[in-house]
């Protein structure tokens, strides 16, 4: 996929991995989220260069994920910047993660490039002459962050939206953290949501995501059937059902915490 959302704003994702976003600024380019793998990154930076001409000056990553900040070893030569939470959380990758991630052989070939600018939860920033809002809300992951183009109307919202694709419930995920941002991103009132995964969309992906929290919520809690989840066209309709069983058995060790 790749998808012009603007003259000078491009998103890029296929087949359910993650999105990348490239904004042009007035002679630079921003770069949001770089995909698992430094060969794809390297594509990405070689297209986006291609296409509006100009040199990347900054790359953002809105959660720790691989699949949104292992690209970064194509981008060493650029500013990368995260929230300080997602720099701590790549600090912690060790040998044995990361190997089960690119596997031994493309451990020795790549290595993880940290971010090498951080904030802490809040940061308004003006880059290539565009400006953006940086929020850690939390939610999906401890660290996710979201960025906001007020003027262009734009949400990108990392792994706090999926689009078509089950949602991601990890073991740091925090359910209420998730549904009160995605309550803050409702407010922001955006014309386009760029979800982690997935193809881009309006506001109608935020309250899918916010129903699925509270179906599957209920479901856990027993308060529905598996049947009555199943046939929830907001269930059934998504692909990735691994990511569904993951998920489940993931909300039920976060209960057992408790």
């Amino acid at each position: 996929m790749i998808r012009k959302l603007t003259e000078n704003i491009i998103v890029v994702g296929e087949g359910g991995s993650s999105n990348t976003t490239i904004i042009s600024g007035r002679n630079c380019l921003i770069i949001v989220d770089t995909s698992l793998f430094p060969e794809k990154a390297l594509k990405i930076r070689k297209f986006s260069q291609e296409i509006f001409g100009k040199p990347i000056s900054l790359v953002i990553n809105t959660h720790y994920h691989p699949d949104h900040t292992f690209g970064n070893a194509a981008f060493e030569d650029v500013n990368i910047l995260s929230s300080k939470l997602t720099k701590e959380f790549m600090e912690q990758m060790d040998i044995n993660y990361i190997e089960k991630i690119w596997g031994k052989e493309g451990a020795k070939k790549y290595h993880v490039s940290l971010p090498n600018s951080t904030f802490e939860e809040k940061l308004s920033l003006s880059e290539c002459g565009v400006k953006m809002k940086l929020c850690n809300l939390g939610g999906h992951t401890p660290d996710s962050t979201i960025i906001f183009l007020e003027k262009e109307g734009i949400l990108i919202a990392g792994d706090l939206i999926f689009n078509n694709y089950h949602l991601e419930i990890t073991d740091d995920s925090n359910i209420e953290d998730w549904k009160n941002a995605l309550n803050i991103l409702r407010d922001l009132s955006p014309f386009f949501v760029v979800p982690g995964h997935g193809e881009v969309g309006g506001l109608d992906l935020i309250k899918s995501t916010k129903d699925y929290l509270m179906r599957i919520e209920a479901f856990v809690e027993g308060k529905i059937s598996k049947e009555e989840l199943i046939s929830d066209k907001n269930f059934s309709e998504r692909e990735f059902p691994e990511l569904f069983v993951y998920s489940v058995e993931n909300i039920f060790k976060i209960l057992a915490r408790f």
